[in-house]
């Protein structure tokens, strides 16, 4: 994975809970540096390994870790300085946003072309819920998907439930979740 990513999941860690720590959890996963260049690709393993030490460290789920990661995210790469590269044109509705992925990670592709993103598809239902559909090389990054869809419901005011849908025996690539809209609006 690009350096962005390890270098949000550093932010969230600092943000919340100091440098110190930041320190430790690189020292525990036998990483040499504690500060990831956005443009450079790591192995993702370096990834897998901070997610795994901050669980344990702080006695969540790597599941959890991901969804808060996720959420995260979309504030994280609204203020830094990886912004421009990320920008999703704001758009108004989450629907909007999440249709618009592909395009952005296309956009990405030009500067960064080792990128390997995930792709998104998104399906209005007819019965209120809608669908996303999610594929990824990398495994186990659902939770932080389900981060992301509230994190970007959360910048256009909009309240959504979110889960995911058993998988079919013959799709072992695609990961669809189901997104339905609930009254409310987010207090930012």
């Amino acid at each position: 994975m690009y350096g962005m990513v390890n270098h949000g999941i550093q932010s969230l860690i600092e943000e919340n809970f100091g440098t110190d720590d930041w320190v430790q959890i690189c020292e525990k996963a036998g990483i040499e540096t504690d500060h990831f260049e956005g443009l450079l690709s790591y192995p993702d393993e370096i990834t897998y390994t901070l997610v795994d030490i901050i669980s344990k460290r702080y006695e969540m789920g790597t599941d959890e870790v991901l969804r808060v990661f996720g959420e995260y995210w979309i504030q994280f790469s609204s203020d830094s300085s990886i912004a421009r590269l990320l920008k999703i044109s704001k758009k108004n509705s989450l629907q909007e946003n999440l249709e618009a992925l592909n395009d952005m990670h296309d956009r990405i592709k030009l500067s960064l072309p080792h990128l390997r993103p995930p792709y998104f598809d998104y399906e209005k239902g007819e019965d209120g819920v809608d669908k996303l559909h999610y594929g990824s090389e990398r495994e186990g990054m659902e939770p932080m998907v389900i981060g992301l869809i509230y994190g970007l419901a959360k910048e256009t005011g909009e309240r959504v439930e979110v889960s995911i849908d058993p998988r079919p025996a013959y799709d072992d690539i695609r990961t669809t979740f189901s997104l339905r809209y609930v009254s409310g609006i987010w207090q930012k």
